[in-house]
């Protein structure tokens, strides 16, 4: 069976300089390659230079970005009322075009045998769709980008034909359904958040109606990530535990398939033509910082080395171990 490696990035905004870090040391240090990368949001963002290994390029984003490079204020209430954000997404758009627009660039993009996928969320539909440098022309794939990084509210909504789309984390942080489904037979996540059993309680109390529209984005995209890391691995688990049901049936109890095919009829297998996947997940051991939205190159500088760090300690349990990717 041939395996299929895939690199899945979680959504986090300026978090995202954390996985940079993590892409550093898996593509430069360890020169791993990925047949597929599959991103939200800010994950969305770094996937197409992941594809074209500019990883140079990258690092220098996340390093020296700020918050006038991707969002201009509206600070006007009365224009926020009547309009369909807080905030103002050219910017961003302008830097998009700019890393991914150029023809040579593209075209890099379009030759690389890394594919990627990137998460939106049709607001008219309600259903996740995917961005794809095989599939859709270039205006196309571009607003996509853009739209996988629009919070609701925080940032407006794109238009791509009749319909609006927002950042695919409003139903999927880390889209390891997608990598699935594509015949991934090993995924290597990136999650922006830490494990649930290590978070610390804010040790503040929120007043303002923006701090607290923050927050609340905050817990739900912890919850929206803690849930598609744990459906991808019952999923994973689930799998393994009907194969290995089957291989006692043969080795042990010696029956012969067409038995142990009629163990498993009456009910349709969910699944069918399914394989285990393996899951390495590199994910911080703390909370990296109070706002996603909050884009200052020192503090993610910090995230860079932090993700570096944490990735190379990830590699090498796994090497010590014998197990998952590497």
């Amino acid at each position: 069976m041939a395996h299929k490696r895939a690199l899945v990035l979680s959504g986090g905004g300026a978090k995202g300089a954390f996985t940079a870090g993590v892409v550093k040391y898996l593509a430069v240090e360890r020169g791993h390659h990925f047949d597929l990368v599959v991103g939200t949001s800010t994950g969305a963002l770094i996937a197409p230079l992941v594809a074209t290994q500019d990883i140079a390029n990258l690092i220098h984003f996340y390093e020296n970005v700020e918050d006038r490079d991707i969002l201009t204020d509206r600070p006007d209430l009365l224009a926020f009322l009547f309009s369909d954000a807080l905030n103002d997404t050219k910017p961003l758009e302008r830097l998009i075009h700019k890393f991914f627009g150029d023809r040579r660039r593209y075209e890099r993009l379009l030759r690389s045998s890394t594919e990627i996928f990137v998460t939106v969320v049709n607001m008219q539909t309600g259903e996740i769709e995917y961005g794809n440098q095989r599939q859709d022309p270039k205006p196309t794939l571009l607003k996509k980008i853009l739209a996988s990084a629009c919070v609701p509210v925080m940032m407006p909504p794109v238009k791509i034909g009749k319909y609006q789309y927002v950042d695919g984390g409003v139903k999927e942080i880390a889209p390891f359904g997608k990598a699935m489904d594509e015949g991934a037979t090993h995924i290597v996540s990136v999650i922006l958040s830490p494990d649930p059993r290590h978070r610390e309680p804010v040790r503040k109390e929120f007043t303002g109606s923006m701090e607290i529209l923050k927050r609340t984005l905050a817990l739900l995209t912890d919850e929206i990530v803690d849930n598609d890391l744990k459906t991808a691995t019952v999923y994973s688990e689930a799998i393994r535990y009907l194969d290995q049901i089957k291989t006692n049936a043969k080795e042990k109890l010696d029956l012969p398939d067409s038995q142990i095919r009629k163990l498993f009829t009456g009910f349709e297998n969910p699944f069918q033509g399914k394989r285990v996947v393996g899951i390495t997940t590199i994910r911080p051991d703390e909370e990296l910082m109070e706002s996603s939205l909050n884009f200052d190159p020192d503090k993610m500088r910090e995230m860079v080395d932090k993700g570096y760090q944490k990735a190379k300690e990830v590699v090498s349990q796994e090497i010590t171990q014998g197990t998952g990717f590497f």
